[in-house]
């Protein structure tokens, strides 16, 4: 399991080579990885408000 900084950072790292790689086709997992990621950051994102509003 990773941290949500260890997410962010990925998540960063992920896209660059995307973009680096703008005429080469990426590997499919990649796409699903940056789907995936985007999706578990923005549930921690909505978890810490519903927190934050709920104390």
């Amino acid at each position: 399991m990773f941290t949500y900084e260890e997410k962010k950072y990925l998540l960063t790292v992920l896209k660059k080579q995307k973009t680096k790689a703008f005429f080469r086709k990426t590997p499919e997992v990649n796409d699903r990885l940056i789907e995936k990621l985007e999706q578990m950051i923005r549930n921690e994102d909505v978890n810490e408000r519903e927190l934050r509003n709920k104390f």
